[in-house]
């Protein structure tokens, strides 16, 4: 007898209404190959997107008692998939923007006495906030040194590697990262001056 295949829809609906070990893995089987090339060119990393597919799975078995049967199953994982997707490049570029920062002389230790003020908002952090600055203004500096700065700070390449890589001489690399760091802290500084008051100053 010729075994019964399944829609998507239906095993969607499987494991929404039993909620086992083995309707779930149903649906991991059936969904990740579509998820993974979904995700191929938001998260071309092969190792990160296999974490991203992880956490959408997660998500998914976490979260199915807040999917609505009226709606397409797949199109509910897919959605959070892109969520996930967004979420851990977010929390790559949050790493990066700190990095960035302690580069810039900013040490992203509260000032004593200012503690109070790294609680004023519920939903997002002093630190964070700073954090989101630098990379909008990282994005908005002229092409010479945002590329510079990436490579120094991104890629973590020697003063003497991006010299050759570029076709400057070091000491020209050192001057336009200098400057780029100079140029995101004038930025801040207009921005959010209490950002930065509210950090140890080191330059």
């Amino acid at each position: 007898m010729q075994k019964e295949i399944l829609s998507l829809q239906q095993i969607g609906l499987n494991f929404f209404n039993q909620r086992t070990e083995k309707t779930f893995t149903d649906v991991y089987y059936r969904m990740k190959p579509g998820i993974s090339v979904y995700l191929k060119e938001r998260v071309p990393n092969l190792d990160d997107r296999e974490e991203v597919i992880a956490t959408t799975f997660s998500k998914v078995w976490e979260k199915i008692h807040q999917y609505d049967p009226y709606w397409n199953f797949s199109t509910w994982v897919y959605r959070i998939a892109l969520n996930e997707s967004r979420l851990f490049y977010r929390s790559k570029r949050k790493t990066y923007s700190y990095n960035a920062m302690e580069e810039m002389g900013i040490n992203m230790e509260v000032k004593a006495g200012m503690e109070e003020l790294a609680d004023f908002d519920d939903d997002i952090t002093p630190a964070e906030m700073l954090a989101e600055i630098v990379l909008e203004e990282i994005e908005n500096l002229p092409e010479m040194y945002k590329t510079v700065l990436t490579l120094r700070e991104v890629e973590k390449k020697k003063y003497e590697d991006i010299a050759q890589e570029l076709g400057w001489i070091t000491n020209t690399v050192r001057t336009r990262i200098h400057k780029a760091r100079r140029l995101i802290r004038a930025k801040i500084q207009d921005r959010e001056p209490s950002l930065l008051k509210m950090y140890q100053d080191q330059i």
